[in-house]
């Protein structure tokens, strides 16, 4: 069975076995280090010498692994989808600089005329 790459449109962590699975337990050794089960490495298809990023919550104690390829997956896609929202607020917010710009000409001109109006006029 091969795996289907995700489509690069689609959140992707799609591809990743539902949540809520519970492969067994674990015990930490005096240097820090835990033994995934096999069942998840099978799974989730975690090879020797993989990266994993680790997430933690120290509120709560709650450590999650991540394969590193998935999160970088998900970094480029956020990236992606950051810099298209930000090209869609500049062109947004561009139009009321654009605008807010053209209404202060028009009002430095129209200042100019009146100013050039009083030219050449007596003084009272």
């Amino acid at each position: 069975m091969t795996t289907k790459k995700p489509d690069p449109a689609t959140f992707p962590w799609q591809h990743l076995p539902g949540p809520g699975k519970m492969y067994g337990t674990a015990t930490v050794g005096e240097r820090g280090q835990v033994s995934i089960p096999a069942d998840a490495r099978r799974e989730l298809g975690i090879d020797p010498g993989d990266k994993v990023v680790v997430f933690g919550n120290k509120l709560n104690g709650a450590i999650v692994l991540l394969k590193a390829d998935v999160f970088e997956d998900f970094a480029e896609f956020f990236m992606t989808k950051l810099t298209k929202l930000g090209e869609h607020a500049q062109a947004f917010f561009g139009q009321f600089t654009e605008a807010a710009e053209g209404e202060a000409v028009e009002a430095a001109e129209a200042t100019d005329e009146k100013a050039g109006e009083g030219e050449g006029e007596p003084a009272a």
